[in-house]
């Protein structure tokens, strides 16, 4: 396919053969590219099956939200009720929020004790939240097992950045809950394919990140 056939090419069959083999590469590069996008959806519904059963008896110390897209935060006051009210830490708040405007109490059945949330301002990527989170578990002591809570596409990128950059001295168990996404319009399409250049580049990112960055946070 890619070499010629004939021994004397023509112009009009050299561009021929070119466009083709220029069409080929892009539909092989669209195709694992979309394999890879899927992929993140498998590793978020296995996080979860894992999640379900760690707590199935005990339930998290903590839940940790990494706001950034809609329905994190309620998603993750639904992982309190459901697991009697624990620790929730919000990260990537806008700084026009409190924990009073982020609670609905009016529509809610069994409201969250305000007194058991805590939120950050300061995180605005995927990083930092990350840092965030280490620097809330490690002030506060005695929290060992974690839910963190985003949507599908978002887990497997949390998961990598929170391998590389918490201490292996620390016992920290962290488990994660991804909202299922439904994928039957642009926007979502869009945000997942955009996921796969973002944990390109996190990768690229952490391979120049240097260990001594951790020690503000002990």
């Amino acid at each position: 396919m890619f070499t010629s056939k004939y021994v004397f090419e023509t112009r009009s069959t050299r561009y021929m053969r070119y466009t083709r083999n220029v069409g080929f590469l892009i539909l092989i590069f669209f195709i694992v590219y979309t394999l890879s996008c899927m992929f993140f959806i498998v590793v978020s519904e296995d996080e979860n099956k894992i999640s379900k059963e760690a707590f199935f008896k005990r339930p998290p110390d903590a839940i940790v939200v990494f706001t950034g897209d809609k329905g994190r935060i309620g998603y993750g006051l639904q992982k309190a009720r459901e697991y009697n009210q624990p620790r929730i830490f919000i990260t990537g708040v806008y700084s026009k929020n409190s924990v009073d405007t982020l609670l609905d109490l009016k529509e809610s059945v069994n409201p969250p004790n305000p007194d058991m949330i805590e939120i950050d301002y300061l995180a605005s990527n995927t990083v930092e939240n990350v840092l965030s989170t280490l620097r809330y578990l490690r002030k506060n002591k005695g929290l060992k097992r974690i839910l963190l809570v985003s949507h599908d596409y978002h887990i497997m990128r949390i998961k990598i950045i929170m391998n590389q950059l918490s201490s292996e001295k620390e016992t920290y168990e962290f488990y994660y809950s991804g909202i299922e996404t439904k994928y039957d319009n642009f926007r979502s399409l869009k945000i997942l394919y955009k996921e796969v250049f973002k944990i390109t580049r996190t990768w690229g990112f952490l391979m120049l990140w240097d260990p001594d960055v951790r020690s503000p946070l002990n």
